[in-house]
């Protein structure tokens, strides 16, 4: 049974759909990164599965239950929001024991503050106020308050925004290992197409408001299904190319040719490669006719094997 669920949800302001019939499950131990630009429904699918945001349409299953209305509170869920959502006036002690408060005993309660606080290493810093924390602590904190709850379904909303980069690959560690550690499943939202590839089981894509692609890493990277979701793979700018189908080959609009998939005289595709696969030409022989393509505008080449195919 799938810990959570998705059935055709869709989610509609004023301003028109921002999530269109978005169906998918997360089975037990998976950790799912949400990946996609801003803007395109990411944060609003997390608060959706929170209770915050109630769907236009479509239904929401947690642990096999229909929770689709049912209220936040009463939902095996912790949301750790981008801006960390602790209290400006409370100690950290104090607003990761918010997490469990009227869940569990006092002494319990302290003892679930005291654990949280030692698996993201902030047992030091519990009587301090949140001003008085670095970023990287801020979102540990922010961690803590989850772990506390001890909720099956984690939900992480860029949890690793406005870190500095040194820091940034500790706390990605640090991720992995609670998630390993904790019973239930994590959904992690991220525009990061590279932190999206390092920890997640699966990715799923968000792009014009609908799952572009929901896979593992090693098949997003081996075939994206789109130009957008190979775009937010983010390994460098990606170039795409028009091309059409002509007898044995394809040919581009500068008259190019190149071989490909099958497809029938006439068909349409687009070529696409990313701008760190192209070596420079310049003071070499021109590559014309050979297997790859050649960039005129950036006397550049690239190989056969780097370009990907999109046929619609």
């Amino acid at each position: 049974m799938p810990v959570v669920q998705l059935n055709a949800v869709s989610l509609c302001y004023d301003r028109g759909k921002v999530l269109d019939d978005v169906s998918f499950s997360v089975a037990e131990g998976e950790y799912i990164v949400v990946l996609g630009a801003s803007g395109c429904g990411k944060t609003s699918l997390l608060r959706m599965i929170a209770g915050l945001v109630s769907p236009t349409s479509g239904t929401i299953f947690l642990a096999g239950r229909d929770a689709t209305r049912l209220a936040p509170r009463h939902r095996d869920v912790a949301l750790v929001p981008q801006h960390d959502g602790l209290y400006p006036h409370l100690t950290i002690a104090r607003s990761i024991g918010m997490a469990v408060r009227g869940r569990v005993a006092g002494n319990q309660r302290q003892q679930r503050i005291l654990e949280a606080a030692r698996m993201v290493g902030l047992e030091s810093l519990l009587d301090r106020l949140p001003q008085q924390l670095s970023g990287g602590q801020l979102r540990r904190a922010a961690v803590a308050k989850a772990i506390a709850r001890r909720a099956a379904v984690r939900l992480l909303d860029e949890p690793l925004s406005a870190i500095d980069a040194n820091l940034r690959y500790q706390i990605e560690k640090d991720l992995a290992r609670l998630h390993r550690q904790s019973p239930g499943v994590t959904l992690h939202v991220t525009h990061d197409g590279a932190e999206a590839l390092r920890l997640a089981s699966r990715v799923a894509v968000i792009e014009n408001g609908k799952i572009a692609q929901f896979d593992t890493p090693d098949q997003l990277r081996a075939a994206p299904a789109t130009p957008g979701v190979a775009a937010a793979l983010g390994r460098s700018e990606l170039i795409t190319v028009p091309v059409r189908r002509v007898d044995d080959a394809w040919i581009g609009g500068d008259g190019q040719r190149i071989p490909g998939p099958d497809a029938p005289v006439g068909a349409s595709a687009t070529l696409g490669y990313y701008e760190e696969d192209l070596v420079d030409q310049s003071g070499q022989r021109p590559r014309e006719g050979c297997s790859g393509w050649l960039d005129r505008k950036r006397n550049a080449a690239v190989d056969h094997d780097r370009l990907l195919w999109f046929l619609p």
